[in-house]
């Protein structure tokens, strides 16, 4: 079947609108007509080299957080069925792994092929129309008007859950909402600083509120967000780009703070995460950083004698099966805000003009619509 795609044929390159052809599902793949997907910076990770990549021989289709309506399933498909309203999981969690044993489908070992998305035959299933097989970021390829997916990226929805509006619950919202609940476990009354105001940032904002946090700190470079922050649940506000972090933060707080979650994936806000906490305090590196950036400055006989701890975390400490249905309930009960996160829609066309305002710091999210 052939579909218009957003594709990256080269490093440092605009995303260009193309036709593309895709096989048919096999056995335990599924045909997804694709509704609404989220422009996350994930995605432009693949675009200037922060992934390692190169494309000559194949392009790539990229898009993490899409939400569709199942069109075609394979014989053997027995999660979903035709017309099914689904959220894309980043990760076909094989099931059976040791990590996907323990529930920690996020990390399961067909991370392997996050970045080209090849089956477990090392086969593609979608190509450009001069013949090119297509990596699949995340097995997805969302930046597509129709694609083909493992049956085990499918996460099936109530239909009375608008889809245009829910997209990035594929990886922002529970990626920062989860960083706090679940990999900090940050308790009532607790201390805290947010550097990076995207949607990850914001929904960690959402998360310090949920659980009591009495001070929550949210910085940027950009200093249009402060009102954004403010309104998800921030009571202090820092500008990067006219104020020194840490030293703001211990204005504010005397001591530095019991929690930092460093949400830009950059060594230098990093470094400040660590210096921002106090003692027995945690640093929470949420933000994906280059591949090439191989380590930080850390004062390790102060990280030892202060007992302090420095954590990453991959979707919030969980997997997507389970954080995004108790997500999308707790979105229908109005405890958790995701309209409010969406601040622009865009024409697949548009792509690169969603980028560009995202770099701008215009939006909290830009959400792609077909």
């Amino acid at each position: 079947m052939r579909s218009k795609a957003a594709i990256l044929r080269e490093l440092n390159k605009p995303f260009v609108i193309e036709e593309v052809e895709w096989d048919d599902p096999r056995d335990d793949e599924i045909g997804v007509r694709i509704v609404a997907t989220g422009v996350c910076h994930s995605d432009w990770h693949c675009t200037n080299g922060a992934y390692q990549m190169d494309f000559p021989d194949h392009p790539m289709i990229a898009g993490h957080e899409g939400v569709g309506i199942v069109e075609r399933v394979g014989k053997n498909v027995h999660r979903v069925k035709e017309g099914d309203h689904i959220v894309m999981s980043w990760m076909a969690s094989c099931g059976e792994c040791e990590w996907c044993v323990k529930g920690l489908g996020q990390l399961c070992d067909r991370g392997e092929h996050l970045i080209d998305g090849l089956r477990d035959d090392y086969t593609s299933r979608v190509h450009t129309l001069d013949g090119k097989d297509c990596w699949q970021l995340s097995f997805l390829g969302a930046f597509s008007d129709y694609c083909v997916i493992p049956e085990r990226c499918a996460i099936k929805v109530d239909k009375d859950i608008p889809l245009e509006k829910v997209p990035i619950v594929g990886c922002r919202i529970p990626t920062g909402w989860g960083s706090v609940i679940y990999t900090a476990q940050a308790d009532q009354g607790c201390t805290a600083l947010v550097v990076g105001l995207g949607g990850v940032g914001i929904n960690a904002i959402q998360g310090l509120k949920s659980v009591g946090a009495r001070i929550i700190i949210a910085a940027d470079i950009a200093g249009n967000k402060e009102q954004w922050a403010r309104e998800f649940g921030a009571t202090h506000f820092i500008d990067c780009s006219k104020q020194d972090l840490v030293e703001e933060v211990y204005k504010i707080t005397g001591i530095g703070v019991d929690y930092a979650f460093e949400c830009c994936g950059i060594g230098k806000t990093q470094e400040d995460c660590v210096k921002a906490i106090h003692k027995g305090g945690h640093a929470v590196f949420v933000g994906v950083a280059s591949i090439e950036q191989k380590g930080i400055e850390v004062n390790l006989n102060k990280l030892t004698l202060f007992q302090q701890s420095i954590r990453g975390t991959c979707y919030g400490g969980r997997s997507p099966f389970e954080l995004v249905p108790k997500l999308l309930e707790m979105y229908k009960c109005g405890i958790i805000k995701f309209d409010e996160v969406i601040t622009k829609e865009y024409k697949l066309e548009e792509i690169n003009e969603a980028y560009a305002d995202m770099f701008a710091g215009k939006n909290i999210c830009g959400v792609i619509r077909f």
